[in-house]
């Protein structure tokens, strides 16, 4: 081996990453599990990782394309191999506050929301609060602009204007109006 002490490329690519699953976001950006995938389903994707409440009404019924579903079966397939290999390796971790790491509960909003929908029309289908809506698109901004670096990092151009165009996409309307109260 000979190369302890080098951070590797998944290593410098982990740090771009905060607030998430780190090693399950990396992996799905390794594993190109998104390279198929349109904007807004890589915004619907990413919304896994920056949701931790519990989704359980009819939003996690929602209906969804093809390619998203086979997206976030992979995603989840990646998540639950990672916790395996943790455990595997005697890393601690929780198995419920892992599963609130990588929560698929919001994809379908997140790809309404993602492909123009209004939040208007996105709440009658749930039983989430708006503020959780909100506060969990303006995370997937932000990760999609950290992973914006991430793809930079990795010389994946293609990959890096799909998290810009999806970054672009979310950040519209009352997630994003300045607060009247915060300078």
């Amino acid at each position: 081996h000979g190369h302890e002490g080098l951070i590797t490329l998944k290593g410098r690519a982990a740090t771009e990453v905060l607030r998430a699953d780190e090693i399950t976001v990396v992996e799905v950006v390794f594993q190109n599990i998104l390279a198929d995938c349109s904007p807004e389903e890589v915004a619907a994707i990413v919304s896994a990782f920056v949701f931790p409440d519990k989704a359980d009404g009819p939003e996690a019924e929602e209906e969804l394309p093809e390619r998203l579903v086979a997206a976030r079966e992979a995603m989840l397939a990646t998540h639950k191999r990672i916790e395996a290999l943790l455990r595997e390796q005697g890393v601690p971790t929780e198995e419920e506050e892992f599963g609130r790491q990588c929560n698929p509960g919001l994809i379908g909003i997140a790809y309404r929301w993602a492909s123009g929908e209004q939040l208007v029309d996105i709440m009658p289908s749930t039983t989430l609060q708006e503020g959780t809506i909100v506060r969990a698109i303006v995370r997937s901004e932000e990760l999609l602009r950290k992973l914006q670096d991430v793809a930079k990092l990795l010389g994946n151009a293609k990959l890096r204007s799909i998290f810009k165009e999806a970054a672009t996409i979310v950040h519209r309307d009352i997630a994003f109006i300045p607060s009247l109260y915060i300078q």
